[in-house]
């Protein structure tokens, strides 16, 4: 009687029904996140290759410092960079220009702002097997376009040059990645009262001046999340260069070494210990981000 009491006392107050449904999310959560991401890490401290399981044994920071003496994953990482700095560019300069121009009043415009979400809305991997079909060398649309155009005299092998399907993974990449920002940056736009550039253009303010002074200052902040969002996914993609390319060297970025070395070579302890070395650098995007939305917030 006594502990049906207590259930029905916990169950009846706000605070212990909070508990009660929280419970089995935090289970939930531990289960399928922390505790695989604690098995990682003591694969990273350990040689283990699942192909040799009896010569498991504990190397403490090796892996570590393996992974960081392979001129492999120093050229990944480069091209890592590489694909986030174009990637964050591009995604934003074309997002901008979609927001600006989905801010103005024109017919059909709450269509087309339906219709440029539609890449976002499409998985990533079904977004890179069309980019694919797209690119073929031998039956891509692509090639039948240009050649229909005039432009080209034979089809022509688009993924085949390494610099070429690098560059290509990136588009594949802005394509689906673009819509997203763009609605961030049109709500930011959207904010702003429109008496801001009433005034403006009473004295004399260009467009250009109107853009520099008034639109920047003011979606900064979200200009800046926007940004730091683009890092973090850029760097982390995965599933468009993996179904675009594949294993191909010439677009072997951080999470691709990552998924050879893990998945392809069974070499667990280096690709436990890669993982942590892209989480540091998660972690520290991840801190800016939070930074910039506590400083949105104070103000």
């Amino acid at each position: 009687m006594y502990i049906r009491k207590k259930i029905s006392r916990i169950v009846n107050s706000e605070t212990g029904f909070a508990y009660l449904v929280l419970i089995p999310i935090v289970v939930l959560i531990f289960f399928m996140a922390y505790l695989p991401a604690m098995q990682s890490f003591c694969f990273s401290l350990k040689y283990y290759n699942v192909k040799l399981p009896w010569k498991t044994r504990f190397t403490g920071l090796n892996n570590y410092m393996e992974i960081l003496k392979d001129p492999g994953f120093w050229q990944a990482f480069w091209r890592s960079c590489y694909f986030v700095v174009i990637s964050v560019s591009l995604i934003l300069s074309i997002a901008m220009g979609f927001a600006l121009t989905l801010n103005q009043n024109f017919r059909g415009r709450s269509v087309v702002r339906t219709l440029i979400m539609l890449p976002w809305a499409i998985p990533p991997v079904v977004n890179g097997f069309i980019w694919k079909w797209f690119l073929n060398g031998d039956y891509g649309f692509l090639n039948g376009l240009l050649y229909q155009l005039g432009i080209i005299s034979k089809y022509r092998p688009w993924l085949a040059d390494p610099f070429s399907a690098l560059n290509w993974a990136i588009v594949t990449f802005v394509w689906r990645f673009t819509p997203f920002v763009t609605i961030l940056l049109l709500g930011a736009l959207q904010s702003i009262p429109p008496e801001i550039y009433d005034a403006s253009k009473v004295d004399g303010a260009d467009a250009k001046s109107r853009f520099f002074y008034i639109t920047l200052p003011l979606i900064r902040p979200t200009l800046v999340i926007a940004m730091i969002v683009i890092m973090i996914y850029s760097f982390t993609v995965f599933d468009e260069i993996y179904t675009l390319t594949g294993l191909d060297p010439a677009t072997k970025t951080l999470m691709m070494y990552d998924y050879e070395l893990t998945f392809e070579k069974g070499h667990f302890g280096l690709g436990s210990a890669l993982a942590y070395l892209i989480g540091i650098f998660m972690f520290v995007m991840a801190y800016f981000y939070i930074k910039a939305i506590y400083r949105e917030v104070e103000r």
